[in-house]
């Protein structure tokens, strides 16, 4: 890889754009870049990895700080490098993110991260990708090192190459890891010892749960657990348990055969108690029985006089029912008659007359008259029927002209309504209309006066930027004269020691005169009138330090105009912007910020007014043809109520002679019905009257025949020796009660199970004592058994449990036994005496062949006296090896720390494990070709010798085209390397780059 050419604008010092031709070296094969203290020197190789990389060692994480702190507001920021890699030529263009004007309007806005990248085909330059992710790919790609290695091998950054040479093991090693990628290795060595973390928690707690089961066996069988063979001690607990279990259920079966016989001894207590108890029943019961029979013969003859009396009760009831129907018959006929002539008095005489022409006479009307009278008005009925339902009709007629009235009514009303809201809708539509101008008119200056107020905020802002400034500005012009003074004093203080030096020369000469020997200046051997000079010796330190003390106040005068300058550049700039001052600006941004607001609100009304407008259209629109349905509603409604009110009065007219003396044909039909209804009811009645007259009769005669045949005089004896149903069933009851009774008695004395009882009754209670002790003892017998029972099977539950964690702990412990001692030997401990972990030993190869790299030049630039050498010994306390570094001496025979070597050794020693480590991680990223190298600082440490020594090193890598840029301000190196980037520092405080010899 070669780098070509670099072109900066805006970046770290550089505001102009600037550009370095590498290319023009390659005939010197080796240039220096020079300049100042804080000129840039190093900014040019921070270009370099920023437009390969996009990031800057010194730097990282703070890309803003890229940008130049001289550029102007709208100034760019770009690093455009071309390189070679291979046989392509390439061009890659970044930009950083920063702040930049507004394309549009006032204020900043953030400047994303570009990136280009191209390649030259030809005269011209073909697009590769063009966004930072895709530039970056690619470059890693095409580059084929990663930044770490690219600051290793290319671009050697400022006392970057030391560090890896005084670092400890542990420095070291993150150092080769960003190198050769060999984070695979200690990714693995932390998965072993994760894997080993998690074999050693699952056998803790596999430990754990044998040791908790081991306790909750102690605890079923109340022994402490042994701390050691606790397997052979749970199995003789179980044997114990079990010994135990076995006399508990012994036990409790003789304790079961116990209560079982007080069982069967109380029972048969308790039968022959029951036996007596019922012997002694049965003979009181008989007893109680003989004394009872007197009454219970009274009871048996009130009982067959009750039951004459009961079969002659149905005639008694008969006679009377016949005697209640005759009355109510007659009653019935009397009221009857009754009706039928107050219905005949409203009918006409026509109707009254009978056919032959006498008038009708209700009270001797017999039935069959009554009868032929009824169907005669049922004919008048069927011609007033038809009548009847034309006059029917008349209510609803009625009611739907009074409905169709309202209606209509109601319509006429609607449509008044409607024409006066029709009348005033126009002057609201134009009220309305004229409102959404005026808001619309006013809402479309929202973005004006917003505009104006961002304006005169930002003006504000710059305002009370330009009075900060100015407080600021004053206090550095006044630094700025103070710094001139300073400087002016400075220069007149050394061009003092100057002059006095000069005029102490003759002394100095004088002072070393001998008499006989010539003169310096004039040859003379004889000295007649040396010079003599009284005043204090001025001595070339002096002279040395005057000048540096004007160095100083020159830097420090150029900074302080440089500061001036910027708060002058600054301020003219918010000046520029606020135009004005605070107040001014004040007073101008409330009404513009009150128009805003103004603006705003007219907005949020414009929708709800052109809403409003659209409503008041439509609403119009509709109300007109709600007129026109309305006025034809209205017609409609008036001609059903004059329809209905012309059907009324046909009907009334058709009804007038059919009424006769009635006002309507529902009263003649009412009268008519009323007299046919009781014509038809007295007939009936009539009739039934007759009826009931001949059944009374035969009831009378039926009942003094029940009389004689059951013995009883009269009515009134039978009653007297009626009962009623319960007392006659209470004297049945008690009689067929006696005579079970006396039954059951005798039964009872005559059971054989009665015979032969002795007298004496059995001690119950001395039975139920006997069984609750045995009940008792089997409970408490039962209970100690399960109980064992439990514990005996929880605990072979237990054993068991323990078998199987204690043989997976086994397996487990042996898987474990060998990933730790794995994981152990990995990381470096354990048997590992080396104290060496995976990765380091991979990485202790790549030291070694970086050693070997690097002490091919380091004897040659020490003259052999020093070789570099892989220490990877045991350190102190035992602190993980395999990455050290020591120095052997030829001349001692020893090797040391490499902290012991001078400022200029360690110089050449980091030079030379820089170059060797070069070339190790070029042949590792694939033998790839590095004809660019860069140098930065350290050469100010060196003595001449040792300087000729590094520059001839440095020179030997210019073989085969290589070109090697150094940066350093050593006198030295500036008369040894002709070619050169000069870097200045402009009067505007800027940097700038000067390209020759």
């Amino acid at each position: 890889m070669k780098i070509n050419r670099l072109r900066i604008t805006g970046f770290g010092p550089y505001r102009e754009t600037q550009t370095v031709d590498f290319d023009a070296f390659d005939d010197d094969g080796i240039f220096l870049i020079s300049g100042k203290t804080g000129a840039g020197k190093s900014s040019i190789l921070d270009a370099i990895a920023f437009a390969l990389y996009d990031s800057v060692p010194r730097y990282d994480g703070t890309k803003a700080r890229l940008r130049s702190d001289h550029c102007a507001p709208t100034d760019e920021t770009t690093v455009e490098l071309e390189f070679t890699a291979g046989s392509n030529r390439y061009r890659v263009t970044r930009s950083p993110e920063y702040e930049r004007p507004k394309a549009r309007g006032t204020g900043m806005t953030t400047q994303k991260p570009t990136a280009q990248l191209d390649v030259q085909r030809g005269d011209t330059w073909e697009g590769i990708a063009s966004r930072p992710v895709d530039v970056g790919t690619e470059l890693s790609e095409i580059v084929g090192i990663k930044k770490e290695q690219f600051l290793q091998v290319i671009l050697l950054a400022q006392n970057r190459f030391q560090q890896f040479l005084l670092a400890n093991s542990r420095d070291r090693e993150a150092v080769l890891r960003s190198l050769f990628g060999t984070r695979r290795f200690a990714d693995y060595e932390e998965a072993v010892a994760e894997r080993r973390r998690d074999l050693e928690a699952r056998l803790q707690s596999t430990r754990a749960r044998t040791e908790g089961l081991i306790q909750d066996a102690a605890h079923l069988t109340g022994a402490e657990a042994p701390e050691s063979d606790a397997m052979a001690w749970l199995e003789q607990q179980v044997l114990d348990l079990g010994a135990t279990l076995a006399t508990a259920v012994s036990d409790a079966r003789a304790a079961d055969i116990v209560q079982k016989d007080a069982e069967t001894r109380l029972t048969e207590a308790r039968e022959l108690h029951r036996r007596q108890t019922r012997l002694a029943d049965a003979r009181q019961k008989k007893t109680e029985l003989d004394a009872a029979d007197a009454e219970i013969q009274r009871a048996r003859g009130d009982v067959q006089v009750a039951e004459a009396a009961a079969r002659v009760t149905p005639y008694l009831d008969a006679e009377g029912t016949a005697r209640e129907a005759y009355t109510r018959a007659e009653e019935r006929a009397v009221a009857a008659r009754t009706a039928m002539t107050r219905a005949s008095g409203d009918l006409g005489s026509d109707v009254l007359a009978a056919e032959d022409g006498s008038a009708f006479d209700v009270a001797s009307a017999d039935s069959a008259r009554l009868s032929s009278f009824a169907e005669r008005l049922a004919g008048v009925l069927a011609r007033l029927d038809d009548a009847l339902q034309q006059e029917k009709r008349i209510p609803a007629l009625d009611e739907e002209a009074d409905r169709a009235a309202r209606q209509a009514a109601a319509v006429a009303d609607r449509r008044d309504a409607l024409a006066a809201r029709l009348a005033e809708l126009p002057t609201l539509i134009t009220a309305a209309s004229d409102e959404l101008t005026a808001a619309r008119v006013a809402a479309s200056g929202e973005d004006a006066a917003r505009a104006d107020v961002e304006r005169l905020e930002r003006a504000r802002d710059a305002a009370e930027n330009v009075v900060r400034l100015d407080t600021e500005l004053e206090a550095a012009q006044q630094r700025e004269v103070d710094a001139v003074r300073a400087n002016t004093e400075a220069s007149r203080k050394l061009q003092h020691l100057l002059d006095a030096r000069l005029a102490g020369h003759a002394a100095e000469l004088a002072a070393e005169l001998v008499e006989g020997e010539p003169c310096a200046v004039c040859g003379a051997t004889q000295h007649p009138s040396p010079a003599v000079h009284d005043a204090e010796r001025i001595t070339e330190d002096d002279i040395e330090a005057a000048r540096d003390e004007l160095t100083r106040c020159e830097d420090a005068k150029a900074a302080a105009a440089r500061t001036v300058t910027s708060l002058q550049t600054e301020r003219a700039e918010q000046n520029a912007i606020a135009r004005a001052g605070v107040t001014e600006i004040d007073a101008e941004l409330g009404p513009v910020r009150e128009k805003l607001a103004a603006a705003v609100t007219a907005a949020g009304t414009v929708t709800e007014l052109e809403q409003k407008v659209g409503e008041l259209g439509a609403e119009r629109e509709n109300a007109d043809a709600e007129r026109e349905t309305l006025n034809a509603q209205h017609d409609e409604h008036a001609r059903a109520e004059k329809d209905a009110r012309a059907e009324i009065e046909r009907i009334r007219t058709q009804t007038a002679s059919q009424r006769g003396d009635f006002e309507t044909i529902a009263e003649a039909v009412h009268a008519h019905s009323a007299a046919k209804d009781a014509a038809s009811e007295l007939a009936a009645a009539q009739r039934t009257l007759h009826d009931r007259d001949d059944a009374l009769r035969a009831a009378e005669a039926q009942r003094e025949q029940a009389l004689t045949e059951h013995g009883f005089d009269d009515v009134a004896a039978a009653r007297e020796a009626m009962r009623d149903a319960a007392s006659l069933d209470a004297l049945r009851q008690s009689i067929r009660a006696h005579d079970d009774a006396r039954a059951a008695v005798a039964a009872t004395l005559s059971d054989p199970e009665l015979a032969d009882l002795p007298d004496a009754m059995p001690d119950l209670d001395a039975s139920e004592e006997a069984l609750a002790v045995a009940r008792d003892a089997r409970d408490e017998a039962n209970r100690r058994r399960d109980t064992l029972q439990e514990r005996h099977t929880s605990l072979v539950r237990t054993v068991t449990t323990v078998k199987r964690e204690s043989e997976a702990s086994a397996e487990l412990n042996r898987e474990y036994e060998v990933v730790r001692g794995l994981a152990e030997t990995l990381a470096g401990a354990g048997p590992n005496t080396r104290k060496m972990r995976l990765e380091s030993y991979v990485l202790a190869a790549e030291l070694e062949r970086i050693v070997d790299a690097a002490n091919a030049r380091l004897r040659t630039m020490t003259g052999g006296r020093y070789a570099l050498e892989h220490d990877d010994s045991v350190q102190y306390r035992n602190v993980k090896s395999g990455l050290g570094l020591s120095i052997f001496d030829q001349h001692t025979g020893q090797s040391r720390a490499t902290h012991s070597l001078s400022g200029g050794e360690t110089f050449l020693a980091s030079l030379a494990l820089a170059l060797g480590l070069a070339e190790v991680v070029t042949a590792r990223a694939g033998g790839i070709t590095l004809d660019t190298l860069f140098i930065d600082e350290g050469f100010g440490s060196l003595d001449g010798d040792t300087l000729e020594v590094a520059m001839s090193t440095l020179d030997s890598l210019r073989a085969g085209g290589r070109t090697v840029g150094l940066i350093s301000h050593v006198e030295g190196m500036k008369e040894q390397i002709p070619a050169k980037l000069r870097i200045t520092v402009a009067d505007g405080g800027w940097s700038e780059i000067h390209q020759g010899a």
